[in-house]
């Protein structure tokens, strides 16, 4: 799956939109794929610096100064928007590996996509503990300047990612443009928690039409949706 991360103004649903603005992003991760990779076509005059951070430190963090956090991510009561309102966890551990999935968005939604009126909204306590793996990613991230002809590949299981806020100029490379790939390794990828393996049948599923946008299509949100999460 192929998509470009541009900054589109079009809009005010684009501009706001976070694959398709300039403000920062959170950490996250994908919510289908075992890798996540990008190119790095063109930077943006300032900022827009791609950050990663490992969940297993996070964990580790979290585990010796927030137990409560870890109970609370992962127990199966996180409610997705993006995923039809079936509850599970952020943190997982299985076949004895800890994976880690989720994005801020289709769990409190934001300005421009508020949370569905017909979904629980989180708990204090849940959203204390999604504050503290925001907290503890910033403690262990490692910021990555990339630089046009780059390539990137990370393990979207427990790899979290974000960026930096940014400006574009004006000139000739000044603009910001990531290609953006998820990748399924069927043979070599990880067994996937229960709870995981509809998103990505979803996505990578036998029969399924494969779209690749040679060209960025802002107007689009995602090859396989057509809501905004």
């Amino acid at each position: 799956m192929l998509v470009h991360v541009v900054a589109d103004n079009s809009s005010n649903l684009s501009s706001q939109h976070h694959r398709h603005s300039t403000s920062e992003i959170t950490f996250h991760n994908e919510e289908s794929g075992d890798i996540v990779s990008w190119l790095t076509r063109s930077t943006a005059a300032s900022g827009g610096r791609c950050i990663i951070a490992s969940g297993y430190a996070v964990y580790n963090i979290l585990n010796r100064h927030h137990p409560t956090s870890i109970r609370q991510l992962s127990q199966p009561k996180w409610v997705f928007a993006n995923q039809e309102g079936y509850p599970r966890p952020l943190f997982f551990y299985h076949r004895n590996r800890i994976m880690l999935n989720f994005g801020r968005v289709p769990l409190i939604g934001n300005a421009i996509h508020p949370r569905p009126a017909h979904l629980p909204r989180i708990s204090m306590k849940q959203f204390e503990a999604l504050e503290d793996i925001e907290r503890a990613a910033r403690k262990v991230q490692l910021e990555i300047e990339t630089k046009p002809g780059d390539i990137h590949f990370i393990n979207n299981l427990f790899i979290l990612h974000k960026r930096d806020s940014f400006k574009n100029g004006y000139g000739v490379g000044e603009k910001r443009h990531l290609v953006r790939m998820r990748l399924r390794d069927d043979e070599l990828g990880w067994n996937l928690p229960e709870s995981l393996r509809k998103e990505w049948a979803d996505a990578f599923g036998a029969g399924l039409d494969k779209l690749w946008h040679v060209d960025p299509m802002p107007e689009g949100y995602f090859p396989l949706r057509s809501y905004p999460y």
